[in-house]
């Protein structure tokens, strides 16, 4: 219900990839590097492969995964991984302000956001706009 923002510094990589990518905004510093290093070692990244392919389709999955090579910032924010790059010395106060942003709106409407955004995201487009239309109906009884 919560949203989360990740910050990405030094290298992340294999689950710690994975749970750097799983917040809802991810910032990165400019010098972090991302990567699934688990082919080299002679083991897959079977579970961040699910989020991985939906966060960057699979093409570029397969390559993060199959090359096995750390990627900098620059590509990560190409890729759709994460939201900003920032200069190191400005990591935490970016991602404080994103949470702070965030969590100056509505309580209900944000969960009911996060909520309706990762129901969605896995639908047809009818049966979305269909969802939508009830998250709509069902936010105009909260108060803000």
């Amino acid at each position: 219900r919560v949203p989360v923002v990740t910050a990405i510094n030094g290298s992340a990589m294999g689950g710690g990839a994975g749970l750097a990518l799983a917040g809802d905004l991810a910032v990165m510093a400019d010098t972090a590097k991302l990567g699934y290093p688990e082919t080299k070692h002679g083991i897959v990244a079977a579970i961040v492969l699910a989020n991985l392919v939906r966060q960057v389709g699979r093409k570029a999955a397969f390559e993060l995964v199959a090359l096995a090579e750390p990627i900098g910032a620059e590509r990560a924010l190409q890729l759709g991984m994460i939201n900003r790059v920032v200069p190191l010395e400005n990591l935490m106060e970016e991602s404080l302000f994103l949470a702070e942003k965030m969590a100056a709106v509505s309580r209900p409407a944000m969960a009911e956001t996060k909520r309706l955004f990762h129901e969605v995201s896995e639908l047809g487009l009818e049966e979305a706009l269909k969802r939508g239309r009830d998250a709509n109906k069902r936010m105009r009884t909260f108060q803000k």
